[in-house]
């Protein structure tokens, strides 16, 4: 197990932004180690072979193998997340059914160390025009697509940081184009400047175009800028780095699980876990574990959104 390390750094308040969030005003950095994990929606399609029944330890054992501080869970039913809830007791989880914001529905479930971390706050929106209104659609994604997120602090400190976890919509480009869209303003108008980590299954390629406008943002921007944590690590490496593989462990699929992370963050590590039992895999994704260290410098509070900048941005929503 990667031992996870604790950094503390007295530093002076960025100009102009006193008061904004912890990480600004106290210049604090943490090593947290994130995980990205679409575990297959539990279905009677899977019946012959792949079921959730016979996979849901699998699943459960290549989390703790990892021991990561943050999960982000896809396509997890609330049964799922229950499972997973019982078998990991290290971690308190906060989640939403799509359908209704309640508990039915696929989730975006958040997994984190109930030892090291606290919720501060936490949410749900939808990628549509009524980004508040539980079970909306639009933009041609004809099944409910949602991102939920967290804000956690360190346990005894204030230092806190912020996941966004989501699942993009499988058929429409469109879809994912608005949705990516309004992700970066959403990561924009956080209450606080702390850093931030954004992963899921975007159901698309690092050279999708609505995945180069997430990972190319910033600078004349109205969006924080962010940048991909694969790439940051192995760049234009990807032959050999499918996530999606069907239940048969091929490496040459598409990658299109990913974690972005704020401009001020350093990943250290990142993997595609490909853990299996005798050719039985937890699901028909791989998940993608990285070490991250969260940082914040005098730059990193630019390219938030301003009011004048916001108006022009009303016709997301």
């Amino acid at each position: 197990m990667l031992a996870v390390v604790f950094m503390l750094i007295i530093g002076v308040c960025p100009a102009g932004q006193k008061g904004r969030g912890s990480y600004a005003s106290q210049n604090r950095q943490s090593v947290v180690k994130a995980m990205t994990f679409n575990i297959r929606v539990d279905t009677f399609l899977d019946i012959l072979g792949h079921g959730w029944g016979g996979r849901k330890k699998i699943a459960a054992d290549t989390i703790s193998r990892n021991a990561p501080d943050v999960i982000g869970l896809q396509e997890s039913l609330n049964r799922q997340v229950r499972y997973l809830d019982s078998a990991l007791p290290q971690y308190a989880c906060y989640t939403a059914g799509r359908s209704n914001g309640k508990k039915r529905g696929e989730s975006c479930a958040i997994l984190y160390r109930k030892d090291r971390f606290q919720l501060i706050d936490s949410g749900t929106f939808w990628f549509s025009n009524k980004p508040y209104k539980p079970g909306s659609t639009g933009w041609g994604n004809f099944t409910p697509r949602i991102c939920s997120w967290v804000h956690l602090t360190e346990n005894g400190s204030t230092d806190g940081f912020y996941v966004y976890n989501v699942h993009l919509d499988n058929l429409s480009q469109k879809s994912r184009a608005r949705s990516v869209e309004l992700l970066a303003k959403m990561v924009g108008e956080r209450k606080t400047d702390d850093p931030f980590i954004v992963m899921g299954d975007f159901n698309m390629k690092i050279d999708n175009s609505a995945m180069k406008f997430l990972c190319k943002n910033g600078g004349g921007s109205l969006y924080p800028k962010m940048f991909d944590a694969w790439e940051s690590v192995y760049p234009g490496q990807s032959r050999g780095t499918g996530t999606r593989h069907g239940f048969n462990g091929k490496v040459n699929g598409p990658r299109i699980d990913h974690m972005s992370v704020c401009e001020s963050a350093k990943v250290l590590d990142i993997k595609i876990d490909r853990y299996n039992v005798n050719g039985k895999y937890p699901s028909d994704h791989f998940p993608v574990v990285a070490t991250i260290l969260l940082k914040n410098t005098p730059d990193a509070a630019k390219g938030y959104l301003t009011l004048e900048n916001n108006k022009k941005l009303k016709d997301i929503q």
